[in-house]
């Protein structure tokens, strides 16, 4: 006797149970020996205003000391959390999808983590070196990293922040992996706090005398080579009637305390430090 096959009546509605059943059977086959690949849609991108630097922030918590060193070691063991961040920088910038930075401080914030984050990756690119100096053209100039769709180096970054926001305050935040540097940030940068951050990093900064050394009655003060390295536009602001070191001096003082002020006219360097800025080397 042949095997009787049951047709469903199209008239009839079928049963809900029936439907439960013949959906649960078509996963089952889909599943069977098949990997299914979820592409991301062009419309995968953040909100406005809602970049996740969260994630880089989850990574910083975790490497990063009170001091501003950083634990190369530890950072090893999240590189995958780093690299999905640097994911996301790859796809979105406020060059790329401006309507999804709605202020400067949204951009900027954006730069300034940017970098931060792609000059540990280059430490790590770089396996670690106990010094930067003889690499120091490739380490800024020459290693690239894709943000927004472009490719960039850390000296890119540094120049479009020069060209798009003027404010010297950047200066004192980004950190290319040098000792002798701004100490990294364990939180993030965001548009919400941004303003009050960079004023507390510029007079940390100055502040310190790691820095900025100078003793009264000297006439003279030693300076890190930030302010060299980028002295135009700590003097852009000043007045034009002040001119030489006194100019530098006087625009160094915006974030001094009233008390300690400096009295100074000429500049001259300090000897930079140029070891890893990592918690190994003492």
């Amino acid at each position: 006797m042949g095997r009787k096959i049951l047709w469903a009546d199209p008239r009839k509605p079928v049963a809900p149970w029936l439907l439960s059943l013949l959906a649960l059977m078509a996963l089952g086959f889909a599943g069977c020996g098949t990997v299914q690949i979820v592409k991301k849609t062009t419309s995968d991108v953040p909100s406005a205003g809602l970049f996740p630097h969260g994630r880089l922030g989850l990574v910083l918590d975790k490497v990063v000391s009170p001091e501003g060193l950083v634990d190369y070691a530890a950072l090893q063991l999240q590189e995958g959390l780093l690299e999905e961040y640097l994911a996301e920088l790859a796809r979105v910038s406020p060059e790329s999808h401006a309507h999804l930075f709605p202020t400067e401080d949204d951009r900027l914030a954006y730069w300034i983590n940017a970098e931060n984050a792609c000059a540990l990756r280059d430490v790590l690119r770089w396996q670690r070196p106990d010094h930067l100096t003889p690499i120091a053209h490739r380490f800024d100039a020459e290693t690239y990293f894709i943000v927004g769709g472009k490719k960039l180096s850390l000296n890119d970054m540094t120049n479009l922040m020069r060209r798009r926001f003027a404010d010297p305050r950047i200066h004192f935040v980004l950190v290319r992996g040098r000792r002798g540097g701004p100490p990294l940030a364990k939180e993030p940068f965001d548009a919400a706090t941004l303003q009050l951050r960079l004023g507390r990093a510029a007079h940390a900064f100055v502040q310190d005398e790691r820095f900025v050394e100078w003793k009264p009655p000297s006439t003279g003060v030693r300076l890190n080579n930030v302010f060299f390295d980028f002295r135009s536009d700590f003097e852009a602001e000043m007045p034009s009637t002040v001119s030489g070191d006194a100019r530098l001096i006087t625009a160094i003082n915006h974030w001094r305390d009233p008390a300690s002020k400096l009295v100074a006219s000429r500049a001259v360097p300090i000897s930079f430090d140029d070891r890893l800025n990592d918690v190994a080397n003492k």
